[in-house]
């Protein structure tokens, strides 16, 4: 919540807040200018402007503001490849308190018209565009089938003839090409698949593959409708990051312990444990009672390791509806 007048004793603003309404994005910058005043008996500075992003840009000036006198923070905006509503908060910091005084401005972009090469800013190769190179789906929940789409364009002068190619293949993704790339995961319920799905999908233009490709991705989950009433498993983990901190590399392993917990009313099973670098003791088929734990060991063996940070986010799928998914981050500096 903005600070009242009544907050800033010694500068007194005319207003903390201002609505540009309507902007146009083609328009260019936007600018309000916050008057105030310095209604105490002594000089006051404006040590700094801070605002919440780069688009808005204040200019004030450090000069003492005497008894009495006044002065002004001109906001600008920039509504540039920002359509739809902003609001944005500018932190002013004086000589007086450590408590910033906050200034607000807001309003509503409307969007330019925008070229083809904009709205379809990858380029393939043979004319060939694509509105993205990549897809994240989230959850991709058992018995609940997921689909997307991605558009292309032809901006040669011939007309085309595309072929779908496969990379990487996590053999649960479908896809087919017209105007737009479609695909989606479908995972029947019962099917054990769980964890990270992802895809590769290339494109071949009159028989010749495009360099980029269109990776898909996300994450196998059990549907959460499988609890019709409020019981239900929930994982908890006792801590998130696991630091092995400075570690030589002719060092043996060493093992790092943290807490799996079920403070749900069912019992909680282990879906999916995915680790590269770190190993994980705790395994798929686990199942923790109600009110229950399970010890997880992070296993570091620095051979293993190149010199330098290793850091890794160890990912524990679980059968829990509401977080299915939780991340341990587990870090070491491996040294000659």
């Amino acid at each position: 919540m903005l600070p009242s007048l009544a907050q800033a004793p010694a500068l007194r603003f005319d207003t903390l807040t201002w609505d540009f309404g309507t902007v146009a994005e083609a328009g260019g910058r936007v600018t309000h200018r916050f008057g105030f005043a310095n209604r105490s008996g002594r000089p006051v500075v404006v040590t700094d402007v801070v605002a919440t992003c780069g688009c808005t840009v204040p200019v004030y000036s450090k000069r003492p503001v005497l008894p009495g006198e006044r002065s002004e923070i001109a906001v600008t905006f920039d509504p540039m490849n920002r359509p739809g509503r902003f609001d944005k908060v500018v932190s002013v910091f004086t000589s007086e308190s450590g408590d910033p005084i906050r200034l607000r401005i807001t309003g509503r972009v409307t969007p330019r018209e925008r070229s083809v090469e904009e709205l379809y800013p990858c380029d393939l190769g043979g004319g060939l565009r694509a509105a993205a190179t990549s897809h994240a789906f989230g959850y991709v929940r058992h018995a609940q089938p997921q689909r997307s789409a991605i558009g292309l364009v032809n901006l040669s002068s011939e007309p085309i003839e595309l072929t779908l190619r496969y990379g990487r293949r996590s053999g649960r993704l479908t896809a087919s090409r017209a105007g737009t790339l479609d695909f989606g995961y479908d995972l029947p319920a019962g099917c054990g698949v769980y964890g990270t799905l992802e895809d590769e999908i290339g494109l071949s233009v009159d028989g010749a593959p495009v360099a980029d490709w269109i990776v898909v991705s996300g994450i196998a989950v059990d549907n959460p409708l499988v609890y019709s009433d409020n019981s239900a498993p929930k994982a908890e983990i006792s801590e998130n990051i696991v630091k092995f901190g400075p570690v030589k590399r002719s060092s043996g392993p060493s093992t790092k312990w943290i807490s799996l917990r079920n403070t749900g009313e069912r019992p909680l099973t282990v879906r999916a444990v995915e680790s590269r670098v770190f190993a994980c003791t705790l395994r798929p088929g686990v199942r923790i009672a109600a009110g229950g734990e399970a010890q997880v060991g992070i296993r570091l063996t620095p051979s293993d390791c190149g010199y330098g940070v290793a850091v890794e986010r160890i990912r524990i799928v679980t059968d829990d509806p509401e977080r299915p998914m939780l991340t341990v981050r587990a870090t070491a500096v491996i040294e000659q």
